[in-house]
């Protein structure tokens, strides 16, 4: 079944993910007038909204929906290096001078972007050294979100960095269902795969492990956690 796009957000003043976005906090409803806002665009599962090592248009943050990062690795393979959610800066160091995209960005489900104007949106914080230094706290933040492999991750052992993954993924987009906490995100076998650095042979098995000792429960897609606390102790991750 085609994915129902989303009732766009025709303002920031409308936007019900403002209250939880510290980017958008940073920027004055009413400075979108001024120049500050350059596009809005609705984007299916599957689109892409920019590429890696394109010339950046803006500023891009994400008013509803999800995407994937992803960045080719030196064999020229695509990996997986994050996923956002709504009200995030989709990168930050496009603020820097004849920056290039370090990653591409492909949407998950419906989604909403606003292209911000970059030079109008430094100048909006010049002479405001308050906003300036929020603005360097809310980008370590937000890059914080978007990663989720560290080079330790890296190198445990491949069950435990799956189930970690399964937790962070819990952490960051589970919701509540009878039994359990339901993944809400749409995510290919080679996408789980990617982020737990492993082969997709490798997931597929796991995963399956897994459902089959009832800590999680899979149909399709959807992926379902069951059991927490076991995943916890096979993620060597404490209460």
């Amino acid at each position: 079944m085609k994915p129902v796009l989303p009732s766009a957000i025709p303002d920031c003043t409308t936007c019900h993910n403002r209250d939880d976005s510290d980017i958008c906090d940073l920027i004055p409803p009413g400075k979108e007038s001024q120049g500050i806002l350059k596009r809005r665009a609705i984007y299916q599962p599957g689109q892409f909204v920019f590429y890696e090592g394109h010339v950046p248009l803006g500023l891009y943050v994400l008013c509803q929906g999800k995407v994937k990062l992803t960045r080719l690795t030196r064999k020229g393979q695509q990996r997986v290096v994050g996923i956002v959610d709504a009200g995030h800066l989709l990168e930050k160091h496009v603020l820097q001078e004849q920056a290039v995209h370090q990653v591409t960005c492909e949407v998950l489900e419906p989604s909403q972007v606003c292209l911000l104007d970059r030079p109008g949106f430094l100048n909006m914080l010049k002479g405001n050294g308050e906003l300036a230094v929020k603005l360097v706290q809310v980008l370590s933040k937000e890059m914080a979100k978007v990663t989720l492999a560290t080079d330790q991750f890296a190198f445990s052992p491949a069950k435990e960095r799956l189930a970690g993954l399964l937790l962070e993924l819990q952490e960051r987009f589970g919701e509540a269902v009878p039994g359990g906490t339901r993944l809400a995100l749409n995510l290919k076998r080679e996408d789980i795969a990617q982020m737990a650095a492993v082969t997709v042979e490798t997931a597929v098995r796991l995963l399956h492990d897994l459902q089959a000792n009832g800590l999680i429960a899979m149909q399709g897609r959807d992926i379902t956690i069951l059991k927490s606390e076991r995943l916890r102790k096979i993620a060597g991750v404490s209460v």
